[in-house]
């Protein structure tokens, strides 16, 4: 990418572990942001030690945490703190996702910090927020998910709930703090204040099921799961075929009478169950049945290439691996190939967000434990035999692992 980065400039404090606040440290990192990602002295981010590994890095923290710098630190210790005020004094961002109230307890929560940096965007991500019964319950992707009705929404209508196969919680979560951060900055730099924005996973979560709440409100009854085919529209779903599945979607009356045609089943039109989009929802079951014999005799590229041709939407279900090798990824630059210390070359998926068509580079892998102590320091304005010390008194770190 030849032109600046659109937060190059911008400095963020990453206090944040596991997923939810890396993603959004990961975020404004790849656009430019110089992120310090702190980590606990000798251990590092507790994601540095979830499976799978490779060479001895977990393969989770790698993915989530290109473009930072690791500084180790020990944030107990006062010279620990004495450092974390100097660098927000010049920070734009602090991002933590420590369990409620721990920050404060440390000395480096808001209200502290803001005495230094009056300007300064501070966002606590956490499972359950900064108040309510639940507050200080530890949380995970599949909590958030269980907690907040969207696993009770997904799976099959006599199956049990579902969670989602990503992390998605955590993910949604850390997209919803990129968007506040860059939110509150835009305000903060038109009004000379920051402020603290607290967010949590099971309040995403419960807006990701927003529909559910409208037929609550206007049927008094919760939204039923129902699978992979979609409640009010039909066809519009999964469908299996010779060589797997597809995803065909005949959402207008006329799309409907494509399809029939393009499956070889003229017969579908006049059929009463099939009369119209009301009469498929009613008798949807008859519908998947009818459509799944014609779909399972057909391979999945032959049922794209048919209904496609027909202008009905449709799709195979790829495999990661047909995704990822597909030819649509690899003429579109949706990959990059990064040096990854202690692993090599490895390829990762671009950030989605192109700007003037330029896709944005991955700069640099996931760093090791305390890779950038030292580079930091020294820009912060520390003199070698500062650092020196501080390496002897087990205030700061570089474990490189």
């Amino acid at each position: 990418m030849e032109k600046k980065l659109p937060l190059e400039g911008l400095k963020v404090l990453d206090f944040t572990i596991a997923l939810a606040g890396p993603f959004t440290a990961w975020q404004l990192a790849d656009m430019g942001a110089e992120v310090w990602k702190i980590e606990r002295y000798g251990g590092g981010d507790q994601c540095r030690v979830w499976d799978p590994f490779l060479n001895d890095l977990g393969t989770m923290f790698v993915s989530y945490n290109k473009n930072k710098k690791s500084v180790e630190m020990n944030l107990a210790a006062p010279e620990g703190k004495a450092v974390i005020y100097e660098m927000a004094k010049q920070a734009d961002v602090v991002i933590e996702n420590f369990k409620s109230g721990s920050i404060d307890r440390l000395g480096l929560g808001y209200e502290k910090l803001k005495e230094l940096n009056p300007k300064l965007v501070f966002i606590s991500l956490s499972g359950f927020g900064a108040s309510g019964p639940l507050m200080k319950l530890p949380c995970y992707d599949a909590i958030a998910e269980a907690r907040s009705g969207f696993a009770a929404s997904n799976g099959d209508p006599e199956g049990p709930p579902m969670k989602a196969g990503n992390c998605i919680g955590d993910t949604i979560t850390g997209l919803y703090g990129l968007n506040a951060v860059l939110m509150a900055l835009i305000e903060a730099r038109r009004t000379g204040k920051g402020c603290r924005i607290d967010m949590s996973m099971m309040d995403v979560g419960m807006q990701a099921c927003e529909e559910t709440i409208m037929d609550f409100g206007l049927h008094g009854q919760a939204q039923a799961r129902f699978g992979d085919h979609d409640r009010f529209t039909a066809p519009y779903g999964m469908f299996e075929a010779r060589d797997g599945w597809c995803v065909i979607i005949a959402d207008t009356e006329e799309r409907w009478q494509a399809l029939c045609g393009a499956l070889g089943h003229p017969e579908w039109k006049d059929d009463p169950r099939f009369a119209d989009n009301a009469a498929r929802i009613a008798h949807k079951d008859d519908l998947v049945a009818a459509v799944t014999a014609a779909t399972v005799r057909l391979r999945r590229a032959e049922i794209e290439s048919r209904l496609l041709a027909a202008d009905v939407p449709a799709s195979a279900v790829l495999s990661f691996i047909e995704a990822y090798t597909s030819d649509h990824a690899n003429q579109t630059e949706l990959t990059q190939l990064v040096d990854q210390k202690k692993i090599g070359l490895m390829r990762f998926y671009s950030n989605p967000i192109r700007f003037d068509g330029e896709t944005i580079p991955i700069r640099r892998g996931a760093p090791l434990l305390g890779e950038d102590t030292t580079g930091v320091l020294l820009d912060l304005g520390y003199s070698q035999a500062e650092i020196d010390k501080l390496y002897a008194d087990g205030v700061v770190g570089a474990s490189l692992i």
